[in-house]
């Protein structure tokens, strides 16, 4: 994304449950430092928020998205 946006990139994100292991942390942080400033934001709420996602759409408040055609080819 950083290619995408010319490096006017405004912070990278860490999320999820993944933002609790320190090791991943460091190492994400060391590759992406140069981009932009790192935040961690842990949490183990993907599922529920999948599960959430899942339920707007079946109940017919949100349109699926398919992000298998990005138009992105090999």
């Amino acid at each position: 994304m950083a290619a995408v946006l010319r490096g006017h990139v405004d912070a990278v994100l860490l999320t999820g449950g993944m933002a609790h292991s320190t090791k991943l942390v460091e190492a994400v942080t060391e590759s992406v430092r140069w981009i932009a400033p790192v935040s961690t934001y842990p949490g183990e709420d993907e599922l529920q928020a999948l599960s959430e996602g899942t339920l707007r759409v079946l109940r017919g408040e949100e349109v699926a998205q398919d992000f298998g055609k990005m138009g992105l080819s090999n």
